[in-house]
């Protein structure tokens, strides 16, 4: 009896889905077309990335909201990409004095590293390349 019951319960968990897009790791951000992305209703503070807009999209508990300047709502502001051989990087200005740098591996993307800091947003690769991440 009790190896059914244990069999039982690793057959429900592995029955178990989630709301990430196709083709996604569950540690990375989801990814899909914006009409994909704003069709979901999930929980709140989920980030997605639109692979036809090139933006990443918050998700307010109501409605996706852009990452970036517009003209209803500032989360991020300056939200910049770039990439080398190894990593992708996207720098956003936080607020009026701080800003982060994320940093994401290529290969895994759960590897997510950040480099956080003061002053002028880096804006340039050859800036982002030296910072120090943790």
């Amino acid at each position: 009896m009790k190896f059914q019951i244990f069999f039982i319960i690793v057959f429900i968990s592995f029955s178990v889905t989630s709301q990430v897009l196709p083709g996604e790791p569950v540690g990375g951000y989801p990814k899909g077309t914006t009409a994909q992305i704003t069709a979901l209703t999930t929980v709140e503070s989920i980030i997605a990335y639109s692979t036809d807009e090139k933006i990443f999209y918050y998700y307010d508990g109501t409605n996706w909201i852009k990452l970036f300047s517009d003209n209803t709502k500032v989360v991020v502001d300056n939200e910049l990409f770039f990439e080398n051989t190894n990593y992708y990087y996207i720098s956003v200005r936080i607020n009026t004095t701080s800003w982060m740098v994320s940093r994401f591996s290529k290969t895994d993307l759960n590897d997510e590293t950040f480099s956080m800091g003061t002053g002028t947003q880096p804006t340039d690769l050859t800036t982002i390349t030296g910072l120090t991440f943790s």
